[in-house]
């Protein structure tokens, strides 16, 4: 089974699960998330973990109450407990001014740390996998990404010291996801709404991705390649970066001071980073590049950032000060 292999290769190289884990599974009814719960119901076998699973209703679609009931009698098949949950993404939508999209995956993390939080899980696994990570790096190319954006979806993010967010399935094609669920018949659910192009990540789905596989079919795989890649330069430069900051910038909630001196010493690849890292609002390309040209203009001595913050120099030190 080359999913298995690949799953569990996943696990233990990037130590992703250990023993004594109690794991959250984020389970939408889809192939994905009900493979994935396949995947790590046979983990339990070889590894001492506990898994509890959590299925969303967003209430955006009538066949949701459907899907939750395939989604509760599959779980239970696993002996493994599920839990099911309401969101009201319209209204939260509309209260926060919002896209119905933003609502959804922002109530979606809420409600899974909530859930981990009662249940005492110290993950949170979701079923992201390597198109996922195609899509998102195409769409960050595509809004003008800088190299950080070129990362995709990262393997582990820490919420806080005592939950992280896992994502076992990064390294397998959605192919490989569909043939494991078609030959082990688990029952999965289709989101008609994935079909639609309202949204740019189902138009890169949809459109753009199939035409790049004309071009070159390993296209998936070449795309998470690179992720992976940039992701190890991103962690070397970012641990260059934190040196840099914890010995020449002192940081307080309204005032930033960085030292010049030291800050001219670094490659522009650096200086960039640590501008990027440490600039507090408006960390966008154009806005580091502007930085850049006011701090060799002599004459400029203070540059507008924001309607909160603004920029500063005297002598060898840069100051950002909050109005």
């Amino acid at each position: 089974m080359l999913i298995w292999e690949k799953f569990k290769k996943n696990i233990i190289d990037n130590k992703l699960v250990v023993s004594g884990d109690k794991i959250l599974l984020a389970v939408s009814g889809g192939a994905d998330s009900m493979v994935m719960a396949s995947l790590f119901s046979m983990l339990t076998k070889i590894l001492n973990i506990e898994l509890i699973v959590v299925n969303f209703n967003h209430n955006l679609r009538k066949e949701s109450v459907k899907e939750a009931k395939i989604v509760e009698r599959y779980i239970s098949s696993l002996n493994i407990e599920c839990v099911l949950k309401n969101l009201n993404t319209k209204e939260y939508a509309k209260k926060n001014d919002i896209s119905v999209e933003t609502a959804g995956r922002q109530l979606r993390y809420l409600g899974l740390e909530e859930v981990a939080k009662k249940y005492k899980c110290n993950k949170i696994a979701t079923a992201h996998n390597m198109n996922d990570n195609a899509e998102t790096v195409i769409m960050w190319l595509l809004r003008g990404t800088g190299t950080d954006g070129l990362t995709g979806i990262p393997m582990v993010r820490k919420i806080n010291k005592k939950l992280s967010v896992i994502r076992p399935l990064l390294p397998i094609s959605r192919d490989l996801i569909d043939d494991y669920a078609k030959k082990k018949e688990i029952p999965f659910c289709t989101d008609k709404t994935n079909f639609k192009c309202d949204y740019t990540r189902n138009k890169i789905r949809l459109n753009l991705i199939p035409q790049l596989k004309e071009i070159n079919p390993s296209v998936i795989e070449h795309i998470y390649n690179l992720s992976c890649i940039v992701k190890d330069e991103s962690d070397y430069f970012k641990n260059k970066v934190n040196y840099f900051i914890s010995k020449y910038v002192n940081i307080s909630n309204k005032k930033i001071v960085l030292n010049l001196r030291a800050f001219y010493r670094q490659e522009n690849i650096l200086q960039y980073k640590i501008l990027k890292e440490i600039l507090p609002d408006k960390k966008r390309a154009v806005q580091i590049n502007n930085i850049f040209t006011w701090l060799k203009d002599k004459e400029s001595k203070k540059y507008v950032i924001s309607k909160i913050w603004v920029a500063k120099k005297s002598g060898q030190k840069l100051y950002f000060v909050s109005k």
